[in-house]
């Protein structure tokens, strides 16, 4: 493996602030317009991001379980986010 554990830890930490700011700014925008696919949105974000890293943290938190398990569990959690976006598109 070309990178290790710190250099991967260091880029997750990155992908959540990124997305934090990016769910901030659309949530604040929401507050301004009151438009509720703009919510929506938010919350197929938060869920997306939360997802895309579930692997790093289940082998933080979760030790024994394997990488195969939780990077299927990651793409079970993106998958209702990007339906979630989806839906807000298309309202």
């Amino acid at each position: 493996m070309i990178f290790g554990l710190e250099t991967v830890l260091i880029l997750t930490a990155i992908v959540y602030l990124l997305g934090g700011v990016f769910i901030l700014f659309v949530y604040e925008t929401y507050e301004k317009t009151k438009q509720t696919n703009l919510l929506i949105l938010t919350i197929g974000l938060f869920i997306l991001i939360f997802g895309s890293n579930f692997d790093v943290l289940a082998g933080l938190l979760l030790p024994d379980m394997t990488y195969e398990l939780a990077r299927t569990i990651a793409l079970i959690i993106e998958i209702p986010g990007i339906l979630i976006m989806l839906y807000s598109a298309l309202k």
